[in-house]
């Protein structure tokens, strides 16, 4: 194994050699991610660096940088794995000390999470329910079931279990970035297991979808959107999504937000965090909290409202 000796190393030169040496350990996806994130956030702000010298300082002002605060929870708890990762790769390899109390706190990013409205949601699920195409029940499944849009394209009818009414998510599609130089197209697709063991979950599914999956029921090896060998491109599938809003006179949503909208339900009608967690396929549910626990004003209403009630018992007892 080939130990890096100079005392004045970049940042930059660490983190590739850490990528490269968990090249063969992870999956494309994730090697594709990570070099993107590397190059695109952690190389600019703090590839020229000497290694040896980074410390906790360094790392925190990383995280305090505008750009970065500004990603996704889950981009920046990606970013805090890498360079966690990439230091300890050193401190094993004996190119630098251990960075004593490291802590890397993220910030919740300020930004709303988008769904459906109640009325929004009744208008699409009735055009879905009366058009009856396979493609339309995909859309029914993910709004029902929360799953992502690589999962549903990724869906095959022996994932379905008709006799205890559930899907099992073994399989996601992708789009990611080509690192072939030689090829055209920037971004290739790829089909491969969950990234986790907790994206790998059993779903229930409500009995109203059981019926109409029933009338299309096809080979188990077929993929469902397709009804055939071939899986659905991600992106037709959501401009499919995006033509099915504008029919039904929503506003223009990204496909997440079926995601979405499924968990703000789930938490309206009182699912409770950890069933919620688990069905999203989420590895903590902490993560579920920090993304989907928010009150709507009805909520809060209903909560004012609930008080005053029980106020009032008391007070005529």
């Amino acid at each position: 194994m080939k130990y890096l000796k100079s005392k004045k190393e970049k940042y930059s030169k660490v983190l590739l050699d850490w990528l490269e040496q968990r090249k063969d350990i992870i999956k494309e996806q994730s090697y594709t991610k990570y070099y993107t994130l590397i190059k695109l956030y952690i190389d600019p702000l703090m590839g020229d660096y000497v290694y040896k010298k980074i410390n906790c300082k360094h790392i925190i002002n990383f995280f305090k940088n505008d750009k970065i605060s500004k990603l996704s929870l889950s981009t920046q708890r990606t970013l805090a794995y890498v360079i966690k990762s990439s230091i300890q790769y050193g401190v094993e390899r004996k190119m630098r000390k251990q960075i004593d109390n490291l802590e890397i706190k993220i910030k919740k990013p300020k930004s709303k999470i988008d769904y459906l409205t109640k009325n929004e949601q009744e208008r699409l699920e009735q055009y879905l329910k009366t058009k009856k195409d396979i493609r339309t029940i995909g859309l029914l499944i993910c709004l029902y079931t929360g799953i992502r849009l690589g999962e549903i394209c990724g869906l095959k009818w022996q994932d379905i279990d008709f006799g205890n009414k559930s899907i099992c998510i073994n399989r996601t599609v992708q789009r990611i970035k080509n690192n072939d130089n030689n090829c055209i197209n920037k971004t290739k697709k790829i089909i491969s297991t969950p990234k986790s063991d907790s994206s790998r979950r059993v779903i229930p599914l409500p009995n109203f979808l059981v019926d109409l999956l029933l009338e299309f029921k096809s080979n188990d090896e077929f993929y469902v959107l397709t009804n055939s060998l071939s899986f659905k491109d991600t992106r037709v599938y959501e401009k499919y999504f995006e033509n099915a809003l504008k029919k039904c006179k929503i506003r223009n949503l990204n496909f997440h937000t079926l995601r979405h909208t499924f968990a703000t339900r789930g938490i309206e009608s009182g699912m409770d965090i950890k069933t919620l967690s688990e069905i999203l396929g989420h590895s903590s549910y902490r993560i579920t909290l920090d993304i989907y626990v928010h009150s709507t004003i009805d909520q809060k209403r209903l909560c004012i409202n609930n008080l005053a009630n029980y106020l009032n018992s008391i007070a005529e007892y």
